[in-house]
């Protein structure tokens, strides 16, 4: 009921609502924000499969994992960014406003509910413009988010949180490379 709350809330005053989010830290919220991003990411990539749920339940497990693991490394290096700049913030309030973004890969499943309704639509070739789109909103709601809590430009917090995100996604890439390398050597 308290997600309703701050929903409506952030609809009558957003400014507010993100004070009032980042104040309370609470870990509960940005643990609902980060699921609903996972369940976003699993479903989107394997709806239609036909997976068992012994593996369903390992893959939102693992992608649980990963998104909690990005939230805490991309909320400290926007933190260390802010922190350069002389920007007061914390940390933990920026795990939370990340975990609260999650809540827009929602639209992933629906994405994945219409492509999975309609297969021969070929709707599995906007499967990018649905990511792009999605990561967009996202990082918008992030950057206009710490515009209202930080009060700083558009520009600064849009380079504050690319701050966070470049390190992860070439984390995430260098980890790929080297599985990918390490089952090569195997075989």
């Amino acid at each position: 009921m308290n997600l309703l709350k701050s929903y409506f809330k952030y609809m009558d005053d957003p400014s507010g609502a993100i004070t009032q989010l980042a104040a309370e830290r609470s870990l509960s919220r940005a643990c609902m924000g980060y699921f609903a991003a996972t369940l976003g990411w699993v479903l989107f990539f394997n709806i239609g499969d036909g997976i068992s749920p012994v593996a369903l339940l390992l893959k939102l497990f693992v992608v649980f994992i990963a998104e909690l693991t990005a939230g805490y490394f991309i909320a400290s290096l926007c933190g260390l960014f802010l922190d350069f700049k002389q920007i007061k913030s914390s940390p933990a309030e920026l795990f939370v406003l990340i975990g609260s973004a999650g809540f827009i890969k929602g639209l992933l499943v629906a994405f994945a509910l219409i492509s999975a309704a309609w297969p021969g639509a070929g709707l599995g070739l906007l499967a990018p413009f649905a990511l792009l789109l999605v990561l967009g909103l996202q990082l918008g709601y992030l950057t206009r988010s710490l515009m209202r809590l930080c009060g700083v430009s558009a520009a600064q917090a849009l380079t504050a949180w690319l701050f966070g995100f470049v390190p992860a996604l070439v984390a995430v890439v260098l980890l790929g490379v080297f599985f990918v390398w390490g089952v090569a050597l195997l075989f």
